[in-house]
């Protein structure tokens, strides 16, 4: 038996994404215009002040995306979470009135369908790296959950055989074999319905969720 893990979800949703830049770029404006003015009014003549004030406004920069992401990590959660135990998984939606909970129980039968892609532009997830997702499927109950991974991180996570890579959408066209169209269509629609609301988590607690997995569901060992 494990203990009960609580996972973070979304930690990166849109406010914190939104606010991110915005506060980053304003501090950081800020203190170049004051400290400009402030050694322009204090330094000899001749002196460059932008040679001190610009190097000085980049640690700003760094040093204020750092904290600011962490503050607003800390202040603005996200309205979901997950806990995952040896008995079950739960998703807790408090977006939804009431509070909605997704419920899946280890010990019934689950049907689980993984699938992988690369990033193939550089946004906040470096370029190259892998998106793992999976479907759980209980009865009524469907959860999809996310991370990404590192190319060198993925060859270390157990069961990544089972994630079937997506296949770009004009590739799926151009295929001629009528079983991989259909298996890539419906994973398609499941990459959609990640894109709409899948439950992004870490990649330690998507292992941990793996692990699960692999206990409990046959074909994933």
């Amino acid at each position: 038996m494990i203990a009960e893990r609580r996972i973070k979800v979304d930690t990166e949703h849109f406010g914190v994404r939104f606010l991110l830049p915005i506060i980053t770029i304003g501090v950081t404006l800020v203190f170049f215009v004051v400290s400009s003015t402030t050694l322009g009014a204090v330094a000899d003549e001749g002196l460059n002040v932008h040679c001190i004030t610009i190097p000085l406004s980049v640690l700003v920069l760094l040093g204020t995306a750092w904290l600011t992401e962490r503050g607003l990590k800390r202040l603005m959660p996200s309205r979901r979470s997950a806990v995952l135990s040896a008995d079950r998984l739960d998703v807790i939606d408090q977006r939804k009135k009431p509070t909605q909970v997704t419920r899946i129980d280890w010990g019934s039968t689950v049907n689980v369908q993984g699938w992988r892609f690369t990033v193939r532009r550089r946004t906040r997830v470096p370029k190259g790296w892998l998106c793992l997702a999976m479907q759980l499927l209980q009865d009524e109950e469907a959860v999809i959950l996310y991370t990404f991974i590192s190319p060198d991180d993925s060859k270390t996570m157990a069961g990544f055989d089972n994630f079937v890579r997506l296949r770009p959408r004009k590739e799926t066209i151009s295929n001629t074999d009528l079983n991989a169209i259909a298996d890539q269509r419906r994973l398609l629609k499941l990459e959609d319905e990640r894109w709409n609301d899948g439950a992004e988590i870490a990649v330690d607690d998507f292992r941990a969720v793996v692990e699960m997995v692999r206990q409990h569901v046959p074909g994933w060992n």
